[in-house]
């Protein structure tokens, strides 16, 4: 096989499960396959051969599969580790999540084409996560020796300039076509890349919008938003319900980000003529409903933010906001709350709410337009102190 050509090690003391996932993995896929039937020798395999994914049964002799992961952690960290488990053993399972790293657990008799679809996640978050540390690597090595040769500083600028076209190109060029909203974005990064995100996936007869804001600013923000944009679309894609999507992205963000990287983001799912919008919010400041008879509500719904913590450690909320004809949701990052006058007092403080108040009753489009303008203001026109993201959905 090829040196690139994925690894598999299959651990179980049956053969009939060796021989049956074996097949499933040679004939379905090009991958490295190997075999150990005790924990022994899986163990002297893995200190001498590379394995990008280990499956192994729970109950074995010698040690059971949680203790054989742990081993194996420490000897290969970057092995994705799947537990095969008889239902008795699911809460061992569960225990074992965070205890040994564990990517995936499946309970015997398992799909097969769960699995694979498992491994395949697997691996591509696997290589997603290698090469989002290789490029910061390589990122902040040009940035520090930026100051060093000029000549270096005039290429890393162009090559900003190059990744912040990259990263607006990750917005959507369009909202969608949907019966009964009309949709408005105003985009502010502080720098030449930033963290602040959205993004909007078309379903049947509705939509999904997606507003974030990952920690930091820079390279490292911005590769993130490349990972979140393909973690929300794949996500958005096959799931109809917003805390089970926050769930599943928190879910693979925890196990790809680097360790303190993190973001806060609120979901909607809208549906074609309806007034209700299904919300859930992790960690993102909280949405205001403009309403048409100059009301201004709150939308109050507290989240983690996902890639903070585990899975098994993290649940959401929903809420429906009701939006009739006329009435404007405004969501967005925490950027233009944060800016800050001349006596130290902040935006978000009062003047945020009752900017949004005095514009109820007008278009998504020019309350956030007119909300940036007198943020900006408020700050006596100085740099933003961070990215500014507004996305407003108006009810029509």
């Amino acid at each position: 096989m090829g040196k690139n050509t994925p690894s598999i090690l299959i651990v179980d003391d049956e053969e009939m499960v060796l021989s049956s996932l074996r097949g499933v993995f040679t004939l379905q896929t090009d991958y490295d396959v190997h075999e150990a039937s005790t924990p022994k020798e899986a163990l002297s395999y893995v200190e001498r051969a590379r394995v990008d994914v280990v499956i192994s049964d729970f109950l074995m002799p010698e040690m059971n599969g949680i203790e054989l992961l742990k081993e194996i952690k420490q000897l290969q960290p970057e092995a994705i580790r799947l537990l095969l488990t008889g239902y008795a053993d699911k809460e061992n399972a569960i225990k074992a999540i965070n205890e040994v790293g564990l990517y995936h657990y499946l309970e015997k008799p398992w799909d097969n084409e769960a699995l694979l679809n498992i491994v395949r996640n697997a691996l591509s978050e696997k290589g997603l996560r290698q090469q989002l540390t290789t490029k910061v690597r390589e990122l902040d090595q040009l940035l520090r020796q930026h100051g060093e040769l000029e000549a270096k500083h005039r290429s890393i600028e162009r090559e900003l300039e190059m990744a912040a076209r990259i990263q607006r190109s990750l917005l959507p060029e369009r909202f969608p076509e949907l019966s009964g909203f009309r949709f408005a974005n105003l985009y502010e990064p502080c720098e030449a890349l930033g963290g602040d995100f959205f993004d909007v996936m078309e379903k049947d007869d509705g939509a999904v919008l997606l507003v974030s804001d990952v920690i930091g600013h820079g390279v490292q923000a911005a590769l993130t938003t490349m990972l979140l944009k393909g973690v929300f679309q794949e996500s958005a894609d096959r799931i109809d319900e917003p805390t089970e999507l926050l769930e599943e992205m928190n879910r693979r963000l925890h196990a790809v980000l680097p360790s303190g990287m993190y973001a806060a983001a609120a979901v909607f799912y809208l549906s074609s003529g309806s007034d209700h919008i299904a919300y859930a919010n992790a960690g993102l400041p909280y949405p205001f409903v403009l309403r048409k008879e100059k009301r201004l509500d709150e939308i109050v719904l507290p989240g983690a933010p996902l890639g903070l913590f585990a899975g098994n450690l993290v649940s959401y909320e929903s809420r429906q906001i009701v939006a009739k004809t006329g009435d404007v949701v405004v969501v967005g990052s925490d950027g233009i709350g944060s800016v800050v006058a001349g006596d130290g007092a902040m935006f978000e403080d009062e003047e945020l709410r009752k900017t949004l108040e005095e514009l109820s009753g007008r278009d998504g489009a020019t309350i956030i337009e007119e909300a940036m303008k007198r943020a900006l203001a408020f700050g006596n026109n100085a740099p933003l102190p961070d990215d500014v993201m507004l996305v407003a959905m108006t009810r029509t």
